[in-house]
């Protein structure tokens, strides 16, 4: 049974195979795939060290990126022992990096439901463990993390969440489930970046298990025993890790040390009362000794600022009181979405979660200590999901668990009622799960297959990641070279820039510490401000181009107001006046044409997709995507009458033949002197698809001249010379 569910789950997390592996390549799915994948191909050519710093992500100061490391680490471990196991000589290419990691997911996430099967059916039967695994297998909440594809550790939360309760829900405990407890906390540390939770949700389990069993002096002195050797069994493996750089040589995950740091304090609680109960005194004794180890080794090393700082950062990471962390999709509440997308991505058994739980309690209330455990999971993870998004994966397997054991006492009482028990009693909870499922069952057959993002953004946007990736200067591999520069972009599609272009950005999806949120509001405040404001700090940040798609207007306003000091957004209310004035709204709808802007003069179309999309703010589509560089200029200088207006002009056509004019002005000072930059080239180069193709035509009082500029004098800034104009 368990082999066919595995089988089935697995088939379901390849419904957008045809997106992933096409006749032009292998493509991860989301954006923060593209990351992960960086980080592990790093690791894949570096002995299997995740790198922990990276300038790529917020250029050119970077930041730490403090996802936990096992989810990258196992990732390359597989990726080169498959290399090694099928003959492959040296490192495995990128090609095949990206195709083991997007089918490692689904062959990891359709264990999830499997293990919620197994522990259903040891607490009701096979049939409510089919239906609890039927609920995992088909959810589209936790499928599509666990999905071809999705490089991402989201797969893990629900697959540790599972094998805790595989643990630990159980009649009679042993040591040894304790300490399989343990490990899959571990394992969730490691990989996941929500499962830090993990520590809380045992404490409780641990509470309910002194209160449940106080007066069973056996049974709860076991359940003390266990959940001792499930505190150590996450204290020791994770020692390592929170006491030296081992793994992060540019500081210790505060999620990992929080978690460590929580675990030892609950773990010396634990023992405090199981030494108050115990008989035995010396294995109390040896337990202590353990944990005082622990703490003398481990804790002078522990960075507890940094734990404290986590602690509040999480507390606001959890209510979303952090006002940065309550603009992302997965920040917000369950409820926030519509009835129909609730039913197709969480079933429709959600709606009937209070029923599960009453006829759950009755059964508790029926001396079933198990199930005591599974309500105590079942609860708070249901209220972190009614909190946030992210938390599903928490949700989903007591969910499903809780709804096996509701369906088959319910199938009980009924068949009781009717007195036809064995005709009901077994395909009963099947049918009404297969009734449950069914809005999410066709919402996943007839989910469209796409490429990377389901909206099409990403399509739109690869051919201009790939003419950056063959058409302009490599970067260092960590960023840290003198000539290396970054590409303005929105952060939407930062890790696909990384990903595919690979070059560094300013700013990414990654936004949980204040360096990277800096990035962010750098970013936007480029293409917020006015030209020669965005200048300077396209300077500063040492962008060199510029990535222009479809961006929402009023986010990019309320970005750029990001306030690091008082940790909130700045006035931001007039965001469509002062959008139409920006930088963004000059290169989109002008072509960064100057027409007298000094500071648009450093900047050149370089390339435009040869589509067009619709653009918010502008009521005429666009090209799908455009870059421009920032170039020194050629310089057009000349004598003239004082403060006369200087007019320049060419042509400039594109690589799809599409033509604009290039127009400017300037005025001559008091001596009568002009000079001007220009950044177009009459002259097809490698790095560019456009070209002026007339020479510059500058009109004085004095008569017409032209100039002709070649690549070079672009890049390097020099000086034009002016002929007198035929006729002239």
């Amino acid at each position: 049974m368990v082999a066919l569910l595995y089988l089935l789950a697995f088939v379901v997390r390849l419904s957008n195979l045809g997106g992933v592996v096409t006749s032009f390549g292998v493509f991860p799915i989301s954006t923060d795939s593209f990351y992960h994948l960086r980080r592990i191909q790093a690791a894949v050519a570096d002995g299997l060290r995740v790198p922990d710093f990276d300038r790529y992500v917020n250029f050119p100061d970077g930041a730490s990126v403090n996802w936990p490391f096992g989810f990258d680490w196992l990732y390359a471990a597989v990726t080169r022992g498959l290399y090694a196991l099928s003959g492959g000589a040296g490192l495995p290419d990128e090609g095949w990096t990206v195709a083991v990691a997007c089918f490692l997911t689904p062959l990891i996430g359709a264990a999830t439901p499997c293990l919620t099967y197994l522990v259903a059916a040891r607490l009701a039967n096979a049939w409510a463990g089919l239906a609890a695994g039927f609920i995992v297998a088909w959810m589209p909440a936790v499928w599509v993390v666990g999905a071809v594809g999705y490089v991402d550790h989201h797969v893990f939360e629900s697959l540790c969440v599972a094998m805790y309760l595989w643990a630990v829900v159980r009649e009679r405990l042993r040591p040894w489930h304790g300490l399989a407890a343990g490990l899959a906390m571990v394992a969730g540390l490691l990989c996941a970046t929500t499962l830090p939770l993990l520590i809380g949700l045992h404490a409780l389990v641990t509470v309910g298990w002194i209160i449940a069993h106080w007066r069973q002096a056996e049974d709860g002195d076991a359940r003390l025993r266990a959940s001792l050797w499930a505190w150590h069994g996450l204290l020791v493996p994770l020692a390592p890790f929170v006491a030296t750089r081992f793994a992060e040589p540019s500081g210790v995950n505060p999620a990992l040390v929080t978690a460590w740091a929580a675990a030892f304090l609950a773990a010396g609680a634990t023992l405090g009362v199981y030494a108050w109960r115990v008989r035995a005194r010396r294995q109390a004794l040896g337990w202590a000794v353990a944990w005082l180890l622990l703490g003398v080794g481990v804790l002078p090393r522990l960075a507890l600022r940094d734990a404290w700082r986590f602690i509040q950062y999480g507390i606001a990471h959890i209510g979303a009181a952090d006002p940065w962390l309550a603009t992302i999709f997965e920040s917000q509440p369950l409820l926030s979405q519509s009835f129909r997308d609730i039913t197709n991505n969480y079933t429709a058994f959600l709606w009937l979660l209070p029923l599960a739980w009453a006829l759950v309690l009755a059964r508790a209330w029926r001396r079933e200590k198990p199930v005591w455990t599974l309500l105590s999971l079942s609860a708070p993870t249901a209220g972190l999901a009614l909190l946030q998004l992210k938390f599903s994966g928490l949700f989903a397997p007591p969910f499903a668990v809780v709804m096996g054991l509701a369906l088959q006492d319910l199938a009980a009482r009924l068949a009781g009622a009717t007195g036809w028990r064995d005709r009901l009693q077994r395909p009963l909870p099947i049918g009404i799960a297969a009734a449950a499922l069914a809005p999410a069952i066709i919402f996943t057959l007839g989910a469209p297959v796409y490429i990377v993002s389901p909206t099409g953004a990403f399509v739109d946007v690869d051919p201009a990641l790939r003419w950056l990736a063959t058409h302009t200067p490599a970067t260092s591999p960590r960023g840290d070279q003198p000539r290396d520069y970054a590409i303005l972009c929105d952060w939407t599609p930062g890790h696909w820039v990384i990903g595919i272009a690979g070059r560094p950005v300013i700013a990414s999806p990654l936004g949980h510490a204040e360096p990277l949120r800096e990035g962010i509001r750098d970013a936007a405040a480029m293409f917020a401000l006015s030209p020669a404001e965005s200048l300077r700090l396209l300077e500063a940040r040492r962008a060199r181009y510029i990535l222009v798609t479809p961006m929402s207007p009023r986010a990019v306003m309320r970005d750029a107001a990001w306030d690091p000091k008082a940790r909130s957004f700045g006035s931001w209310e007039d965001w469509n006046e002062q959008m139409k004035r920006s930088l963004y709204a000059r290169l989109v709808a002008d072509e960064a044409v100057p027409q007298g802007d000094a500071a648009l003069t450093r900047m050149r179309l370089v390339y435009e997709s040869d589509f067009e999309t619709d653009y918010p703010l502008f009521t005429q589509p666009h090209a799908a995507a455009k870059v421009f560089e920032r170039v020194a200029g050629a310089i057009i200088a000349g004598q003239t009458t004082p403060g006369a207006r200087v007019q320049l002009s060419t042509r400039i056509r594109t690589f799809f033949r599409r033509e604009f004019d290039y127009v400017d002005e300037v005025t001559a000072d008091a001596q009568g002197r002009f000079e001007r930059r220009v950044p177009y080239a009459q002259q097809r180069s490698p790095v560019t698809t456009l070209a002026a193709v007339t020479p510059y035509r500058v009109v004085t009082p004095e008569g017409a001249f032209t100039a002709t500029a070649t690549e070079a004098d672009v890049i390097d800034g020099k000086t034009l010379q002016l002929i007198r104009a035929p006729g002239e």
